[in-house]
């Protein structure tokens, strides 16, 4: 028996009903199936138009649920949305006035969790926080808080 394969739009439903995603992702992963390109543009502009998928809504949660977790700094978040196939501009427009409040907090919390007083080394907790994403300044006072 031979199999069939899927049309364009059963695939992309399958695949959004697995994980939410963007647009941008949907379509890279039909055109490596080796869907046509009219076909999965088509596919989209329907799912679209159905509310099945809708770029801002979830990039708007996925930013929230980042944010409220209090893992990652702003930039890392980011710069994940970004890799996610959304819309920079638009995720700019997400982040709240407090931005550098909860940065210091994220830095403070990874601080604490990397380093004990006895053990601090600053060369190597600015490292450490670079590499997360955050920026001198925020390093600079999340060293302070944690040293007083």
């Amino acid at each position: 028996m031979i199999k069939q394969k899927k049309t364009a739009l059963a695939k992309a439903t399958e695949l959004l009903a697995n994980q939410e995603q963007s647009s941008a992702v949907l379509k890279r992963k039909l055109l490596a199936r080796k869907y046509d390109a009219n076909e999965v543009d088509a596919a989209i502009d329907k799912l679209k138009q159905y509310n099945y998928l809708d770029d801002e809504e979830i990039c708007r949660q996925q930013f929230e649920n980042f944010y409220a977790e209090g893992k990652l700094s702003l930039r890392q978040i980011l710069v994940k949305l970004i890799q996610r196939g959304f819309d920079k501009d638009f995720i700019e427009q997400l982040i709240p006035d407090d931005c550098e409040e909860h940065d210091l907090s994220i830095a403070e919390k990874l601080l604490a969790k990397k380093f004990t007083q006895k053990n601090f080394d600053k060369a190597k907790a600015w490292q450490f926080l670079s590499s997360r994403g955050f920026d001198g300044e925020i390093i600079s006072a999340a060293i302070e808080r944690f040293l007083s």
